[in-house]
């Protein structure tokens, strides 16, 4: 007799693997069809959509697809079509290095640059973006390697918000051997994610800012994490405080933890 038993409490078959921690990663498709997600091994059953709602507000799930040796795991960002506004009728700004500001418009839809701090480089550059477009930026500029000061600007902000991911897809190829860091974590002891609070480079790899952005106002993950890469395990790593020195571009009358998506 050959039997190669496991355990009754073991995992076998189909089932899934997990993972948590931080790891280096691939990225392999940006919104892909239900074909390409079964040539990553992907095996769902109907069809992704990319089109969520809550409440009134409509939004575009950009979903990135990472892999490493262990694992394949969507990294999903919500973005809402329409500048991005602030109550108090001020504009998310960015310009072609990828700083951002809060600052009103002129009526000609321009940036007032009367608003803006010496700081923000080259005003005449400036563009709006759609809510959650700056998480797709910051992913793009961390898996492109863009140095500090480099051009990190997306040409088809509005239309990536309107679920045309042609541009990201581009950068499938451009940036086939790039890899980015980031941080897993499972949700609800099941779901499989991806922290957006921050993404890391490969060198210098920096985890300490993934503590800090962990400890930071509304970064706290909702789910089981550890910071070092293992398979899931119930349990919550909580970091310690890093002391750490950022500029602040927030505008203080933006309310960041009002209820959202986000």
């Amino acid at each position: 007799m050959a039997i190669e038993s496991n355990a009754s409490e073991v995992a076998v078959g189909s089932a899934l693997k997990q993972f948590t921690g931080i790891s280096e990663f691939n990225v392999v498709a940006v919104n892909p069809t239900l074909e390409k997600l079964h040539e990553l091994g992907i095996m769902l059953q109907t069809e992704p959509n990319y089109e969520i709602s809550f409440g009134e507000d409509d939004f575009t799930k950009i979903v990135f697809w990472l892999k490493n040796e262990d694992v394949t795991i969507p990294c999903e960002v919500l973005v809402k079509q329409g500048p991005w506004k602030s109550k108090t009728g001020k504009f998310k700004w960015y310009n072609r290095v990828g700083q951002e500001t809060w600052a009103p418009a002129n009526d000609d839809g321009s940036v007032d640059t009367s608003a803006l701090a010496d700081w923000f480089k080259e005003p005449e550059t400036c563009y709006t973006i759609p809510r959650g477009m700056d998480t797709v930026t910051e992913l793009v500029r961390v898996w492109a390697n863009v140095a500090q000061g480099g051009e990190i600007k997306l040409e088809t902000v509005n239309k990536i918000a309107a679920g045309d991911t042609t541009e990201l897809e581009e950068l499938l190829t451009v940036l086939k051997d790039n890899q980015v860091r980031v941080l897993a974590y499972v949700r609800d002891g099941k779901y499989q994610a991806v922290y957006t609070r921050h993404f890391g480079r490969v060198n210098p790899k920096r985890n300490d800012l993934f503590v800090k952005a962990l400890n930071d106002d509304y970064g706290a993950i909702k789910g089981d994490y550890t910071l070092e890469w293992q398979k899931y395990a119930p349990g919550v790593v909580t970091p310690d405080a890093v002391e750490a020195t950022t500029e602040d571009t927030t505008d203080e009358d933006w309310e960041d933890g009002e209820a959202s998506p986000f």
